[in-house]
């Protein structure tokens, strides 16, 4: 059941989760019955000796009331027993957070210099490792999507709530020889604002009470021009864009062909005129400007602390709450119930 909020107080009740024991209840008032005859007729009994004051002095006759307080402690014993025997419960209701269900694209740069290998295994390796952190830390109710970009984009996986299949197209990925060049952001925001524009439309009712995120995974600047109008037309959809940096200050050289994929040797490399290798450095002043725009953050995919503290926001501490939650919590009595119905029965016997 969802709350609408939690200004309802936790209320305790008590249960019995096994009531057929109950039916012992019934034997109390007969038991109780004869009792009250065993106790009428032996006080008859005594009286027949005339004095019975006289007989107390030599024997171990008490005080009527005895006898009632004992049957009054075995009547208590019963019914304690009884009650234990039907397994109460306390329960108690907790109201828990509700998240609310997080749709979340991921927009990766496959442009040669993501190839460069300043970071380990790669800045391209970085990035995956980063978004199957986010798989490991998906909520159930949560779908994740793929949009890969260099200087056109690709959806490589819609939304879905089961994003193993992300990790099938990193290997189509990783065994690539010879990235496009380009990076074109603009084509990769207009790529996945379309993607969540056609999941509105397909199922309105689902999409309706969602929370949308992007997250933005590349090394550097937009080469394309193209990026202003689809930032814009994101920042209308009250979108944020989370950005990850990749790549060092020290930089690494640009590979554009390679023999055996992303971890495979490098046969060519990007070059300037004159033969001398360009140098690809992290360029994150563009990355930043779409973190602040759209009210997100910016955070260094080398630092493992920073990739922490953003799954951390994204997938947690950022995330609305939906509504509460009323969650029973229960603690078992019965042990009271029967140890009561163990000290009576003893104070009885030994009375």
């Amino acid at each position: 059941m969802i709350w609408p909020s939690a200004g309802f107080p936790a209320k305790n009740q008590m249960e019995f989760a096994r009531q057929e024991y109950f039916w012992l209840l019934l034997a109390v008032p007969f038991l109780t019955v004869l009792w009250g005859i065993g106790v009428w007729h032996q006080y008859r009994m005594r009286s027949r000796f005339g004095n019975i004051e006289n007989l107390e002095a030599i024997s171990r006759i008490s005080w009527v009331g005895r006898t009632w307080v004992r049957g009054v402690l075995f009547v208590a014993a019963l019914i304690l027993m009884a009650l234990g025997l039907a397994y109460p419960r306390m329960v108690s209701r907790e109201l828990r957070p509700v998240p609310t269900p997080t749709d979340i694209v991921f927009l990766m740069d496959i442009s040669p210099s993501m190839y460069g290998r300043d970071m380990d295994p790669n800045r391209l390796g970085r990035a995956q490792r980063i978004i199957q952190q986010f798989i490991l830390l998906k909520q159930p109710q949560d779908r994740y999507a793929l949009v890969v970009f260099n200087w056109t984009s690709v959806v490589l996986s819609y939304l879905t709530s089961d994003p193993q299949s992300i990790l099938l197209y990193f290997d189509y990925l990783n065994s690539q020889d010879e990235p496009e060049a380009g990076t074109n952001m603009g084509s990769a925001l207009t790529n996945a604002l379309r993607l969540v524009n056609t999941e509105d439309k397909m199922d309105p009712e689902r999409a309706r009470g969602r929370r949308r995120v992007f997250v933005l995974l590349s090394d550097g600047d937009d080469t394309a021009g193209q990026l202003e109008k689809p930032l814009a037309d994101v920042m209308r959809a009250g979108i944020k864009i989370y950005t990850f940096g990749l790549g060092t200050s020290n930089g690494a050289y640009v590979p554009l062909v390679m023999m055996g994929g992303l971890n495979g040797q490098v046969v060519k490399y990007l070059q300037r005129e004159g033969g001398a290798r360009l140098v690809s450095h992290a360029e994150m002043r563009t990355m930043r400007d779409i973190a602040e725009k759209t009210n997100a953050r910016f955070f260094r995919g080398e630092s493992n602390k920073q990739v922490d503290q953003a799954l951390e926001e994204i997938l947690f501490t950022g995330r609305p709450v939906a509504g509460f939650q009323s969650n029973p919590i229960r603690k078992d009595l019965y042990f009271y119930f029967l140890a009561a119905a163990f000290t009576c029965l003893v104070l009885g016997i030994f009375l």
